[in-house]
């Protein structure tokens, strides 16, 4: 514990505090409350939980999330932006502390990292034109139809394994929900969250359906075995979530308390 409180401080502080610690001595209360610091990744391109804007500011609802709990914690974010294969890089050489962003527990993460407890219900969900009264409760159901998805994903893999050539991958998840709008596609699929942000950002005329599947487990990830870190993140989540500090970002970037989940699922 020792070693983690001294890290984030200057050189300077730190060799005070280890000098004084060395000739038995107690810190001065200036250095004993000095905040900690770390340093944490966010995903640079990631709208609405972290992305760089036009005027090269870090912004997002996981960026204020994180930014709330460490405050809670007296720790100074530190935050560090870039694509998410760099940042699981310089979360092993440990540049990075954690991982600001919630991720998926699927099994490759799950060997690479420890969750935190998770802030934000993540539901894969089906996404409609406003104008369409069908429902969408599971891939067979959209046989013949046209399915709009994020490229490179495990909802793209599995999507083409069921429905073949008919469904198409985009880059990014907008452009597929305006190829939804201009009513290109019949249906897309992807995260609650994110869609109902830019279904209100963009204006679009869509609307979402019931989720696919029982929320997503998620979480922030912290480097495998460090469980000082994870229980204190935890902990702190928790203690947010209880409080109104949560509610009022949760409210800033989607309108309602994104904790908990807004409708049930009918299952696959």
């Amino acid at each position: 514990m020792i070693e983690r409180s001294v890290k984030g401080l200057t050189r300077r502080q730190g060799m005070q505090i280890m000098a004084a610690l060395s000739l038995g001595g107690s810190l001065s209360p200036a250095l004993a409350q000095a905040p900690r610091q770390m340093r944490v990744g966010f995903i640079k391109r990631y709208e609405p939980y972290s992305f760089v804007s036009g005027d090269a500011v870090l912004q997002g609802f996981d960026v204020d999330v994180v930014q709330a709990v460490l405050a809670s914690m007296n720790v100074k974010m530190v935050p560090v932006a870039d694509s998410l294969a760099r940042l699981q890089f310089l979360l092993a050489l440990g540049e990075i502390d954690f991982i600001g962003n919630q991720l998926l527990h699927t099994p490759e993460n799950r060997r690479r990292f420890d969750f935190v407890v998770p802030y934000a219900t993540i539901q894969l969900v089906c996404v409609l034109h406003e104008s369409d009264d069908r429902d969408f409760f599971s891939l067979d159901d959209m046989l013949g139809r046209k399915l709009g998805v994020l490229a490179n994903t495990g909802v793209a893999d599995q999507a083409r394994d069921v429905l073949g050539k008919s469904v198409r991958s985009f880059e990014r998840i907008d452009l597929a929900l305006k190829a939804l709008a201009a009513k290109e596609l019949d249906v897309v699929l992807e995260e609650n969250l994110i869609v109902e942000y830019h279904i209100e950002q963009d204006q679009l005329p869509l609307k979402v359906g019931a989720p696919m599947a029982a929320p997503m487990r998620v979480g922030l990830a912290v480097p495998k075995g460090q469980k000082i870190i994870q229980d204190e993140l935890s902990s702190a989540v928790r203690g947010m979530l209880k409080g109104k500090a949560f509610k009022t970002i949760s409210n800033k970037w989607f309108g309602y308390d994104v904790s908990r989940p807004r409708v049930g699922h009918s299952g696959i």
